[in-house]
């Protein structure tokens, strides 16, 4: 009634095979930093690796994969969330990139310390109201939120105790 599969020997690992199975990653989900592309395929083809570098080398040679680039791009669409920069650090850090590209990436957003301010303003009114915090624990709530979000202690503080009558 059903048709048995037969023992299907799995296909030999290949450069080649190893090579396309990226490139189809990169063309079906978009971009990759170059660490997390060779997990997908070390997990993948966990049983012979030598190939996985060199077909990574190939592609980092052609500009195909660039973990600048990528950085950037995830960069600036996190920087237009309401997080702050430490959040954006460590997302980036989370995808594998180098402490030298994150802090060339971080540093080259054009967010000054007042916009920063005004993200971390609107989440604390959305969470805990206009009003400045006055009680320490609903204080200290509100601080753990911001400094969770990735905002400075100072800038958290700054907009947990800020009222709107001080303009």
């Amino acid at each position: 009634m059903y048709n048995k599969k037969k023992n299907i020997e799995p296909e030999d690992i290949s450069y080649k095979r190893v090579l396309s199975y990226m490139q189809w990653l990169i063309e079906r989900y978009g971009a990759y930093s170059a660490k997390t592309l060779l997990q997908k395929a070390n997990l993948l083809f966990k049983a012979d690796t030598q190939f996985n570098e060199p077909a990574l080398d190939y592609l980092i040679e052609r500009g195909i994969v660039d973990d600048l680039r990528y950085a950037e791009r995830l960069t600036l669409s996190l920087s237009e969330k309401k997080i702050g920069p430490n959040k954006i650090k460590e997302k980036l850090y989370a995808k594998g990139l180098s402490s030298q590209t994150i802090n060339e990436c971080v540093s080259a957003i054009a967010t000054t310390e007042e916009e920063y301010f005004d993200k971390a303003l609107i989440l604390k009114t959305r969470k805990f109201g206009d009003e400045p915090i006055d009680d320490i624990k609903l204080k200290q709530k509100a601080l753990r939120h911001l400094i969770s979000k990735g905002f400075s202690y100072s800038i958290a503080n700054k907009a947990v105790s800020y009222s709107s009558n001080e303009d």
